[in-house]
């Protein structure tokens, strides 16, 4: 837990729209806040968001400069100002598992509050401040606890006027994109498919154009066979 104090001083608000005020007293200590969320707070849990101030009460401005990205860093910067107060160098970023917001400067009713910032890794949060909180009873100012800086200016009768919040962040954990295996056959699969029969010549038989022409029949003439005599016959002489 973050502890500030304040001094008693005399401090006149008219910038601020409040009016003079005069204070007395002991030091005072402001709880950090829950950060207050403006048009970010629908965004889910594994969407990383950061913006750079907000406020709430007499004057009302919107969460700015901010992004939220679950993916690719997106970034931002800018400068705001109010009703006697100003935040300037603000650089807000967010992607997937990560997120940001740096406030080089705040400054309210004439005090400087000094640079202001927050980060988130991994669902993991923390904050960073560069000056301290001004000694004047009318101004609370709190580090951490939900945001970089919450600062409450306070009215008559010490009750709550404005409220800035500064550097807000939120994230998850990274994720890794998973690839998958296609889904879908081959656009091309091949037109003729193997038969199991061979397409080539068995192993045993000659190449072609090798094989050894018949031979021929012999055509050479043979002499008659010589008449052999049987007996009851006698040739013919004439």
């Amino acid at each position: 837990m973050v502890r500030t104090t304040t001094h008693s001083t005399r401090l006149f608000l008219a910038a601020a729209g409040i009016g003079a005020l005069a204070a007395a007293g002991s030091a005072s200590v402001l709880a950090p806040a829950n950060a207050q969320v403006h048009g970010l707070a629908g965004a889910q849990a594994s969407t990383s968001t950061a913006y750079g101030v907000s406020a709430s009460g007499t004057e009302n401005k919107a969460a700015q400069p901010s992004v939220a990205s679950d993916g690719e860093v997106k970034t931002a910067s800018g400068s705001v100002s109010g009703m006697g107060w100003s935040a300037s160098g603000i650089t807000v970023k967010a992607g997937n598992g990560i997120a940001e917001a740096t406030v080089a400067n705040v400054v309210v009713a004439g005090k400087t509050i000094g640079s202001v910032s927050a980060k988130c890794a991994d669902g993991a949060i923390s904050y960073a401040h560069g000056g301290a909180a001004p000694a004047d009873p009318k101004l609370k100012v709190g580090f951490g606890g939900g945001a970089g800086a919450t600062i409450q200016i306070l009215g008559a009768g010490d009750k709550v006027a404005q409220t800035i919040t500064v550097a807000v962040v939120s994230c998850g954990k990274a994720t890794v994109p998973t690839t998958k295996p296609p889904t879908n056959p081959p656009t091309n699969p091949p037109t003729n498919p193997p038969t199991g029969q061979p397409t080539g010549k068995p192993t045993g038989q000659p190449p072609t154009g090798t094989r050894k022409p018949a031979p021929k029949p012999d055509t050479t003439p043979q002499p008659a066979p010589t008449p052999q005599l049987q007996d009851g016959h006698h040739p013919v002489t004439g």
